[in-house]
């Protein structure tokens, strides 16, 4: 009996610790890591597209200033796109080249005006 007391105690104390954490039930899901912290991008991480994108955006909880974006796929060189100087904003975007069909890799970097850096990755796919 108090074992199992015990038992339901830790288990409805764990549901509550994973109801409060934002970043609950997401471990190992690398997908789900720009949502999971309020980041939001175009293309979505994980997305197939018809078509190449003409933008990447990014919205952030709070204004930042995107810096780069590179773009890798196998068998093709890395394209590395500079963003033109803009002030902060919660949503970020630089044109991009055509990209040829194909999954890809997006490494993104910002910088808030503070100062603080951000950087994080997607993946998608061109059909």
């Amino acid at each position: 009996m108090i074992r199992t007391l015990v038992l339901t105690a830790a288990l409805a104390f764990a549901g509550a610790a994973a109801a409060q954490d934002t970043h609950g039930g997401h471990a190992g899901m690398q997908h789900q890591a720009p949502a999971a912290s309020g980041i939001v991008t175009s293309p979505a991480d994980g997305a197939m597209i018809q078509g190449a994108p003409e933008r990447f955006s990014a919205t952030f909880p709070h204004p930042m200033v995107l810096r780069t974006v590179t773009f890798t796929a196998e068998g093709q060189a890395p394209i590395v796109v500079t963003a033109p100087a803009a002030p902060a904003a919660a949503t970020v975007n630089v044109a991009l080249p055509r990209l040829a069909p194909g999954t890809y890799a997006a490494a993104w970097t910002a910088e808030g005006p503070d100062g603080h850096k951000m950087s994080g990755s997607i993946s998608f796919m061109v059909h």
